[in-house]
């Protein structure tokens, strides 16, 4: 949690809520039976610490190592719950970024208690200040963003916080009899219509997803089986189905639905299995951009690994999802230009000599790019091809004399142009497409040789890593993925985002033609010397790198790239394997 506390919750099991139309009474008491039952599956409370943006200070009077405790307080049934943060040394704007996991008991009182104290390794540890939240009173399957006073403190803690995972038995549990009122569809249609901008929506769009079940998953219980559940994330919104016991193949029937912010944005779906110490088992997970949704589509998706290169482990592990995305695209145009929502549990990459040095191969591509096209004009110059330098001759002579502002968007435009019919006749980015695994065994076992170098050099060149610092991996990142964002945004990676894109160079050609130049700067010059002043509230931002921002980098398109969910031909493999070898 970034300058205060940050609590998240996760249960799930919702209806189509279509917005404040949840019946809490009904989960209550549904909650309660399932507590009884031979299974004892249970609601949960899932906090989560989550980075908050600099709005609010803790004032507390002297610079301090602040620590966060965390307790429901569930009198009866069970003895209270409490979890410990780790320790921030020496801040007074401590950032925790921690997830914590509690039961949830509708019979029980339903009172949240944080408390943030000063550690001290010496003397006793002290109190800075404390604050309750009454749970009875949120919405469930609905992550809340809540910034909370300390009462007997000075300052504020800012929560995450879902209700999820829960087993009502009004809830809509069986998909397969389940019949959509197509009246409710219509409504939702009508509210993002692309004529609505004045609606006070939240967001942008509407998303729903219903999470059938899965099979083909790892054992990871000593019996052969697992206790697996999913969780759905989508921007700082997170839900979670039950937990299903003793299977590799859940059936969770259970329908989620999402208040769509940012139509750029990209839905994941973690399956864990759950211990009984809390702890968490990874057994797959899948990345779905939102842009590549078919609604009404029900069919097997992959799951991969964590690092969402190869197919998790299992046989074939794959989850049945249906989706359906409406969003208006008017506001969401709007959206992408202005600042991105930051990802609050988003975590700083730690320095990694593979991550480093792929993140220098990226940038050496980039570089690699602007090399040849110097090389290409180099040619020009030194007349190798004299046709092609008399050509070049000519195209600079004109240039140069009837160049005006207004040709550099013309220019760009072109360039779209080329790539929109390169993007009609190939059907699409080759990235987006499912793939084998027979596709990605040369990858891992490159991957695989670059490990057992780096295991049997680490010695010899650890001295040469320790001269290369976090902050220089990840500025080599951030410019990469800038390029590569430029290059997809060129390639109608997200043709949507194109398209966007030409609308703007056009209306930018548009401006140039009719407006001179010096008045343009005039008038930006006037605007940012002005903007304190007029509006001294809004947030500083750049449209160009704004919409940059929600293109995909390559890193992005491998983890979204999907995997073919039905085994692949075993002969074919043995032959790629032999091949290898040989």
């Amino acid at each position: 949690m970034e300058s205060n506390g940050a609590m998240y919750r996760s249960l799930s099991d919702s209806d189509l809520a279509f917005e404040h139309e949840t019946n809490f009474d009904s989960s209550s008491d549904s909650c309660f039976s399932c507590l009884s039952s031979s299974d004892e599956r249970s609601s949960e409370i899932r906090p989560r610490a989550g980075s908050c943006p600099p709005v609010q200070k803790l004032d507390v009077p002297s610079s301090c190592d602040l620590l966060e405790k965390i307790s429901s307080r569930f009198p009866g049934l069970r003895s209270n719950e409490k979890y410990k943060s780790k320790v921030v040394w020496k801040s007074l704007h401590p950032s925790w970024l921690e997830q914590f996991d509690l039961h949830l008991y509708d019979d029980q009182e339903q009172i949240l208690e944080v408390t943030v104290w000063d550690k001290d390794k010496q003397t006793k540890d002290d109190f800075l200040g404390r604050c309750t939240i009454d749970l009875s009173t949120l919405e469930r399957e609905k992550t809340h963003n809540i910034w909370q006073d300390l009462e007997d403190g000075n300052g504020q803690i800012f929560l995450l916080l879902t209700i999820s995972g829960t087993t009502q038995s009004e809830t809509i549990t069986d998909l397969t009899s389940y019949k959509e009122n197509p009246r409710d569809i219509e409504i939702i249609e009508r509210r993002y219509a692309w004529y609505r901008l004045n609606e006070h929506s939240s967001g942008v769009g509407w998303l729903c997803v219903k999470v059938y079940g899965a099979k083909g998953l790892a054992a990871a219980d000593l019996g052969g089986k697992s206790d697996p559940f999913c969780v759905l994330e989508l921007g700082n919104a997170r839900l979670q189905t039950h937990t299903e016991y003793k299977t590799l193949t859940p059936n969770w029937m259970k329908i989620f639905t999402f208040t769509v912010k940012d139509i750029t944005s990209i839905l994941e779906i973690t399956v864990y299995d759950e211990d009984h110490d809390h702890k968490v088992e990874f057994l797959g997970k899948l990345a779905i951009p939102l842009l590549n949704i078919r609604n009404g589509e029900k069919r097997w998706f992959a799951l991969k690994d964590k690092k969402m290169r190869a197919r998790a482990k299992g046989n074939y592990p794959q989850i049945l999802l249906e989706m359906t995305v409406i969003w208006n695209p008017l506001k969401a145009a709007i959206r992408v230009i202005n600042p991105k929502e930051p990802k609050y549990m988003h975590l700083e990459s730690k320095f990694k000599r593979q991550l480093f040095i792929r993140n220098v191969m990226r940038l050496k591509a980039i570089i690699m790019w602007f090399i040849e096209v110097g090389k290409i004009l180099q040619d020009c110059f030194e007349w190798e091809s004299r046709l092609r330098s008399f050509l070049g001759l000519l195209a600079w002579l004109a240039f140069c004399y009837y160049y005006e502002m207004w040709m550099l968007p013309f220019l760009l435009l072109v360039f779209f142009s080329r790539n929109w019919l390169i993007y009609r006749l190939t059907g699409g980015n080759p990235l987006l497409l499912p793939v084998d695994d027979e596709d990605l065994l040369a990858e891992e076992d490159d991957e695989e040789e670059v490990d057992k170098e780096e295991k049997k050099s680490l010695k010899e060149r650890l001295q040469a890593i320790q001269e290369v610092t976090q902050t220089v991996q990840n500025a080599i990142g951030y410019v990469a993925s800038l390029g590569e964002a430029v290059k997809n945004l060129m390639n109608f990676t997200v043709p949507c985002l194109s398209y966007l894109a030409i609308l703007m160079l056009f209306g930018a050609m548009l401006v140039l033609y009719v407006i001179p130049l010096r008045y343009l700067l005039m008038a930006w010059g006037v605007n940012k010397f002005t903007r304190k002043i007029l509006r001294p509230h809004t947030i500083p931002n750049n449209e160009v790198l704004d919409l940059l921002s929600r293109v995909p980098d390559d890193e992005i398109l491998l983890d979204c790239r999907e995997l073919k969910p039905h085994p692949a031909n075993e002969a074919r493999r043995d032959a790629r394997k032999k091949h290898k070898a040989a």
